[in-house]
């Protein structure tokens, strides 16, 4: 599984780690909606981490892969790395190209198993041919090991800018995986929700689907208290108000404005906690600048960001300047994104609360 990114400071979803744990043990294939930076990934392999002595694991980054060919070995990679062989596909290509040509299969330990690793499938020449067989592959080494697998596919949804039919060709295949158990994760609503929730959907009732939310009240006030004793300071709840009401419970935020605190600060309270806010909007300038930019890419949806951080409807201040139709377009463009989310109907807020900070500045 993927190392180094199961943070030590994981902010409890309680209810949420428990529940999937118990799913994932039970065979339950599951989905993550949130916009990025919302402890999708961490949740996830705090899970796997759970589970590990029960499943090989194998964690599948979509977001950096290229090409359809590119996600076929990156899942390649991840499965055989679960199994213990690590770096397959470049060691392959590094090293042993006169073996492809030669021989068809290695064999392998794992544990007491002896497993065949299938060379060949880097012979395959055609792409999607290629994803197809290496989609399968989980299932295959459960199979013959007699141990499930998991696979983590995080931001999926990128999918579909690799190739629109990668979708249906994942579903025909995993669903089809008796030993096998899938967490999936996405930071572009809409699209997610249009894999997994539509009737219409490849992947629609294939997983239980987890819309995650800024963490609960109750969770990050208890958060904050563990943080703040540990780091030799006395709780304030003036000072916890004043943390709730800058991050709204978004556990980057959240985390990274405690980490300011602890810094710069020698006791906790809400000026500390003010005063730390400047220095965390400081050090988030040019995050906030290339999101504005790409979001100014396209005509009128920088205009709406602003309206929406501003707390006011963007219908009612275009109104003259843009039809209705015009702005829901932006809208759900934006939605698409991550970048806002609807509440009720004609409500909109900012997935990212120092964003919106930001902006107000």
């Amino acid at each position: 599984m993927k190392v180094g990114v199961i943070d030590e400071e994981f902010i409890n979803r309680r209810r949420e780690l428990e529940e999937v744990s118990a799913l994932v043990r039970m065979g339950q294939s599951c989905v993550f909606i949130a916009p990025r930076r919302y402890g999708k990934t961490s949740l996830m392999l705090k899970v796997a981490e759970r589970v590990k002595e029960d499943f090989f694991v194998a964690y599948v980054d979509v977001n950096v892969c290229t090409s359809v060919r590119d996600l076929g070995e990156h899942i390649l990679n991840a499965v055989y790395s679960a199994v213990g062989i690590k770096g397959f596909v470049q060691k392959a290509k590094d090293r042993i190209g006169e073996l492809l040509r030669s021989i068809r299969e290695l064999k392998v330990k794992v544990g007491e198993l002896e497993l065949e690793v299938g060379l060949e499938l880097l012979q395959e020449k055609e792409d999607i041919a290629f994803l197809r067989k290496v989609i399968d592959l989980p299932q295959e080494l459960a199979q013959k090991s007699g141990k499930r697998f998991l696979v983590i596919y995080d931001e999926f949804s990128e999918v579909y800018t690799l190739n629109k039919k990668i979708p249906d060709i994942v579903r025909s295949s995993v669903q089809m995986h008796k030993d096998c158990v899938y967490m999936f994760a996405g930071s572009q609503e809409s699209m997610m929700r249009r894999f997994f929730t539509s009737p219409k959907g490849p992947f629609y009732r294939f997983a239980r689907v987890f819309v995650l939310d800024f963490l609960d009240e109750e969770d990050v006030r208890e958060y904050i208290r563990d943080k703040v004793r540990s780091g030799g300071m006395s709780p304030d709840k003036d000072a916890e108000g004043e943390v709730l009401k800058i991050t709204r419970g978004h556990p980057y935020y959240l985390k990274k404005l405690l980490q300011v605190i602890f810094l710069t600060c020698e006791k906790f309270t809400p000026e500390c906690v003010r005063e730390s806010l400047e220095r965390l909007l400081e050090e988030e300038k040019h995050y906030f600048e290339t999101l504005l930019y790409h979001i100014k890419e396209k005509k009128y949806r920088g205009e709406v960001v602003r309206i929406i951080a501003m707390g006011e409807n963007p219908y009612e201040v275009l109104k003259g300047t843009l039809s209705s139709q015009q702005v829901l377009q932006v809208l759900k463009d934006l939605e698409l994104e991550g970048i806002v989310r609807r509440r009720k109907r004609g409500v909109y807020e900012l997935t990212d609360p120092l964003l919106g900070i930001y902006l107000g500045r």
